[in-house]
């Protein structure tokens, strides 16, 4: 009886040590800390294989010991393509295996912000804020300039770009392209209050035309004391019809921002955007105004200045003149300024 006994147990014991070391080994690699003490972000982006985001976590010193980890995802089965979720995950300190691959597999999102200011054209916006985001500068380039986009949002490409106010905007950071440009539409029309609405309309604009004349205030001056001033010039002109030859519209046209002086022959370029060619505003803006510009335009100035001219102690103000006479004595000025300077286009 006694040597059935120890039979039996020699044979539990034989059956049990694999699995009390299976055991042991399924807790180690499943709950020994794997990540490094201190916090750190990662992103997963779509379509990440499995192996990538453990190279990934490696190569970003996330991970002590990448084997294990693999194992472990192997042994639960979430060693697949959809094992682990896209995500901006905040990965905390002495995480181990079991924590981190629940978190990998959570797909938990993080609020980001995005910002984007000084912005002339497009590629501007798309290089501040993809970088931060899951989708391609070319992506958002495309959603920005698609026609579709735009007329769902009742206008044209060109003037589809006055959707766009440079800000700081929170924003989920797996965002498509095109749920980030109907974000900034959505933002564009929360900014444009009944009481904007109500002042643009008594000027005679729309917001969009709004948008496009701030574009222009901002690229005459950066003095935002000043800025109201010349808003209330074009404004004058365009009551009295008068083109309002505007040297940056003419600038934007011809594509080179290197330009310093506008001379006879640029006032030639057959474009929409040359003020000094046509009449009225042009199709778009030319560049991304920001909202203390837009306000400048909407409180823009009461008074009767009809000409600008920046003066020739290069300060960034203007000389502002209701004649044609008095503005030719303020541009010699400034001309003689730039030929001391040296500056000739």
């Amino acid at each position: 009886m006694n040597r059935k006994r120890r039979t039996s147990l020699r044979w539990l014991a034989v059956i049990a040590m694999p699995l009390l070391c299976g055991a042991f080994w399924g807790w180690g690699t499943a709950f020994r800390p794997n990540t490094l003490e201190a916090e750190g972000r990662f992103v997963l982006k779509v379509g990440t294989p499995v192996d990538s985001a453990i190279q990934q976590l490696t190569e970003q010193g996330r991970l002590r010991s990448p084997g294990s980890f693999r194992r472990y995802l192997g042994w639960r089965g979430w060693d697949h393509p959809t094992g682990l979720r896209p995500g901006r995950y905040l990965v905390p300190g002495g995480l181990d295996n079991r924590g981190l691959a629940r978190l990998l597999r959570s797909g938990a999102r993080e609020a980001i912000r995005v910002r984007f200011n000084s912005a002339r054209l497009p590629e501007d916006v798309a290089e501040a804020v993809c970088d931060r985001m899951t989708f391609a500068e070319e992506e958002l380039l495309a959603v920005m300039r698609d026609p579709l986009t735009a007329a769902r949002n009742g206008t044209d490409v060109e003037g589809f770009r006055t959707r766009f106010i440079p800000n700081t905007y929170e924003v989920w950071y797996d965002l498509s392209a095109r749920e980030f440009v109907d974000r900034m539409a959505l933002e564009w029309k929360k900014w444009w209050s009944l009481e904007r609405r109500a002042k643009a309309e008594a000027l005679g604009l729309d917001p969009e035309q709004v948008g496009i004349l701030a574009s222009i205030v901002k690229s005459e001056t950066s003095r935002m004391d000043e800025a109201p001033i010349v808003a209330g010039l074009y404004l004058n002109r365009l009551r009295k019809g008068m083109r309002l030859q505007a040297d940056p519209t003419l600038i934007y046209a011809l594509g080179d921002f290197s330009i310093r002086r506008v001379l006879n022959v640029h006032r030639e370029t057959d474009s929409p955007y040359n003020t000094y060619m046509y009449p009225g505003l042009p199709p778009g803006p030319i560049n991304y105004p920001e909202p203390n510009y837009l306000e400048a335009v909407l409180n823009a100035a009461e008074h009767d200045y009809l000409f600008m001219c920046a003066k020739e102690d290069f300060s960034g103000y203007h000389a502002f003149a209701t004649t044609n006479r008095e503005h030719e004595r303020n541009a010699r000025r400034y001309r003689k300024a730039l030929d001391a300077q040296g500056v000739y286009k």
